[in-house]
């Protein structure tokens, strides 16, 4: 009898010890962008949650950028309210370094709202929400609806998840 409680004790704690790994939220990880008349991809972003429990994402690749690429177009940016980094955003590395996405709540599983995005090539920023959706019923494959907007116009954008030799290009 002691040694079933013991094992059934013993399967609880490891369940309980497991269950952070299983409580990721779905936006965390890899995301794609597309030029929405192209198609082609214009970024691979990487969403995490900060240590103020935030969703923020960084680009870690994009085809059209190198690694020393500064966002110089953000000049007109200046003491963006709430912006994770300090310091000059336009002198800021667009790759790997800085929170492009930020400051976005968690309001349900894998919807996170109330942050913003900044446009590193335009130099614009815009309110922001993410919304992910698996794969089935609309979507063929697990798809994050990105929406920037200001005020109460806005746009969607679909992001999907990189391909394997996408990601090896992000992984370099």
């Amino acid at each position: 009898m002691k040694r079933i409680f013991v094992f059934a004790l013993a399967a609880l704690f490891a369940a309980f010890a497991a269950l952070p790994v299983f409580a990721g939220d779905p936006v965390e990880g890899y995301w794609t962008s597309y030029d929405e008349k192209t198609n082609e991809v214009t970024a691979v972003w990487n969403f995490y949650v900060n240590s103020k429990g935030e969703m923020e994402a960084v680009i870690d690749y994009s085809p059209k950028c190198d690694e020393a690429a500064i966002a110089v177009p953000c000049k007109n940016l200046k003491n963006v309210k709430n912006f994770p980094v300090a310091g000059d955003i336009s002198k800021m590395k667009v790759l790997r370094e800085t929170p492009w996405i930020f400051g976005l709540k968690k309001t349900a599983q894998g919807v996170w709202d109330g942050g913003s995005i900044i446009d590193c090539g335009e130099g614009k920023m815009y309110n922001c929400k993410v919304t992910f959706v698996p794969a089935g019923g609309k979507y063929k494959a697990d798809t994050l609806i990105m929406r920037g907007s200001i005020g109460p116009l806005g746009r969607d954008q679909f992001w999907m998840r990189p391909t394997p030799d996408l990601l090896e290009k992000v992984k370099k």
